[in-house]
């Protein structure tokens, strides 16, 4: 496969998703657009030609975007993370991986360079793939790691102190509540939820805009997953290489992103037992746009289910790292990035471990019980004409949240939250009937409090839908018949790919030389512009808290909902003995053995008071027949 950087520049830069006002799907990097035909005769039809043409700029786009993982670095990364890596608080310039060398040769253009071997798909082909390699570039290509905790403050003035107090006060409420057992603290907490909602990620957060708020919301994030005792770093990176991505194209234009990284150790960190799990959204949002449900719901979720883990003394035996990635309005470059160089050479490489899975949140908080509010984007009905004949069936109403997974790669994660969804992560009680033992033929295993759970089922449905034993909302587990390796061949991807432009398909088909094509990975999302208000609101002001006052598209308690499902997930898969669990479990016993000895007394005290009667009664009558003696 050829890696050219004018392709980028021909296939992308006419299509900016930030220039866009009705984009279609989740993320960032829009399509090309079909050829336009005249219609004045309603019976001109497509040419086959111009179908063809079509079917090939789709194909050439959807390898194109597969294929940004293996583009060489360019630009400056740096990796600030105090505590992981080895050595002084200094800085150290990591040496160069070899994933990342290109050889740079003599050409009659002394911007071209020869790729390697590994970042082309034609090894034999006699024609010489190049790639831009911007020498004239002022900037150094090199990845520095760092412990100095000092590179995460800046000079920019902060704006959320008054946010950050909320935090605090709220915090120290539920410690109080906690220890009058009056909460569990892995419960899902409104008040928070709705305090970062509200505020910080109802804040502009576009490149173009403001960096000053930009840099406040790092900082933000960043300070909080710190105060959640998280192992915490910021992930700086200077994407030259996709300077195409953006307006002007060209190096000046190109800003630099941040993902923010916290890190819940595991019993088994650093060791290749380890299964890493990973939650993650992604922070930025378009311009003019306040993004509360794109993608602030996400990282709220995100947030609050790492409150919940730590405040709730959680100790998992499997890690779990939360990451806020940035720039995935522009092509989903934060998730390259994190899946590239954080992922895979910071964590997994090193200790030989495994990714067990990642949840991707994506727009997660519009809730909409009308009927004829849910509607899906021709290229969704295609692909999955099962889920759009499930939604007209129920009357079109957007009452619900998708889990979008690949049947054999990420089951376990769809069928963990789905458990979770509707038993509020309760241990199932109910047994089975001999129907349902007998009926097994396709078994998944998974863990519910430290427990493994067995789902017998007779055949994997594309479309179930799950309810909730305590609430309204309901989940749609959506199954996507895609295979989890296509090697070379990425124009297979092609029907998929406007259900592929969000930071799943960064763990889906990563595209990584030497290392396995696809990460379990599942998307959670509401669907975004497809329901309700945000048909209008997507990627516009409207999708703000100010605007929601007036429309009321976004449901807090539906978003707590989904974030109690998410914290019992990740409990239950990273095998955690959390300290709130075992309280819970001890004050419900200790509950128990007063309401047994209270009933036991009761019953003693309505024994002898219904007995004493029947006893004067006896003694009445055995005084009466005994003869009276003086």
């Amino acid at each position: 496969m050829k890696i050219v950087i004018v392709l980028l520049v021909s296939l992308v830069v006419v299509s900016h998703c930030h220039q866009e006002k009705n984009v279609i799907g989740h993320a960032s990097l829009n399509m090309p657009v079909a050829t336009e035909i005249d219609v004045s005769n309603t019976t001109q039809q497509t040419s086959e030609e111009e179908k063809e043409n079509d079917r090939k700029l789709m194909e050439q786009w959807t390898r194109m975007f597969f294929s940004m993982g293996r583009i060489p670095q360019q630009g400056e990364q740096i990796l600030i993370f105090p505590g992981l890596f080895n050595g002084s608080t200094t800085v150290e310039v990591a040496r160069p991986r070899e994933l990342r060398n290109i050889e740079v040769v003599a050409t009659t253009d002394n911007n071209s360079a020869i790729l390697p071997a590994y970042f082309t798909d034609y090894q034999n082909s006699t024609e010489i793939p190049t790639v831009s390699t911007t020498t004239n570039s002022t900037v150094s290509s090199f990845i520095q790691l760092s412990n100095d905790s000092r590179l995460f403050f800046h000079d920019e003035e902060y704006h959320f102190e008054d946010v950050d107090s909320l935090d605090e006060d709220q915090r120290q409420r539920r410690r109080l509540r906690s220890a009058r057992n009056e909460m569990n603290l892995l419960n899902a907490d409104e008040e928070h939820i709705t305090t970062m909602i509200t505020t910080v990620f109802s804040t502009e957060r576009n490149f173009l805009n403001n960096e000053t708020i930009r840099a406040n919301v790092v900082q933000y994030l960043t300070q909080k997953m710190r105060s959640f005792g998280l192992v915490t770093g910021n992930q700086i990176f200077h994407p030259i290489e996709f300077a195409a991505l953006f307006p002007e194209g060209g190096e000046e234009d190109v800003p630099t992103g941040t993902n923010v990284i916290g890190i819940l150790p595991g019993e088994l960190w650093g060791t290749k037992e380890d299964e890493v799990l990973v939650i993650g959204a992604h922070w930025d949002t378009v311009p003019f746009s306040g993004g509360m449900d794109d993608n602030g719901s996400g990282v709220t979720a995100v947030l609050e289910v790492a409150r919940a883990m730590t405040e709730g003394g959680c100790r998992p035996k499997h890690s779990i790292i939360f990451v806020a990635f940035d720039l995935e309005e522009v092509g989903c470059l934060g998730s390259i990035f994190f899946v590239r160089d954080f992922l895979i050479q910071q964590i997994l490489q090193p200790y030989g471990g495994q990714l067990k899975g990642a949840y991707v949140l994506d727009t997660i908080m519009n809730y909409n019980e009308t009927q004829f509010s849910q509607t899906l984007s021709p290229e969704w009905q295609t692909a999955l004409p099962l889920f759009w004949e499930d939604i007209q069936a129920e009357n079109k109403t957007g009452d619900f949240l998708a889990i979008l997974y690949r049947k054999n790669v990420d089951a376990t994660l769809a069928d963990t939250l789905a458990y979770n969804w509707k038993n509020d992560g309760k241990p199932q009680n109910k047994k089975k009937t001999q129907k349902d033992n007998t009926a097994d033929r396709n078994p998944r295993t998974f863990r519910i409090d430290n427990r493994e759970i067995t789902i017998m089922k007779t055949a994997d449905k594309a479309v179930e839908t799950v309810k909730s034993s305590s609430s309204k909302y309901r989940l749609k587990k959506v199954r996507m018949d895609l295979e989890a390796e296509v090697g070379d061949q990425l124009e297979r991807l092609t029907a998929w790919i406007d259900l592929l432009r969000s930071d799943h398909s960064r763990f889906w088909y990563h595209n990584i030389e030497g290392y396995q094509q696809s990460f379990p990975a599942v998307l959670i999302t509401d669907t975004a512009p497809y329901r309700g208000i945000m048909q209008e609101c997507y990627h516009q002001e409207c999708d703000s808290s100010s605007a929601n006052d007036d429309s009321k598209f976004a449901d807090v308690r539906f978003l707590k909902k989904t974030c109690q499902a998410l914290i019992d997930s990740m409990v239950s898969l990273s095998e955690s003995k959390c300290l709130s669990q075992s309280q819970a479990a001890e004050t419900n016993k200790l509950r128990r053995r007063a309401n047994a000895k209270q009933s036991t007394s009761s019953g003693s005290h309505l024994f002898a008071s219904s007995l004493l009667p029947s006893l004067f009664a006896i003694t009445l009558a055995v005084i009466r027949f005994i003869p009276y003696s003086s």
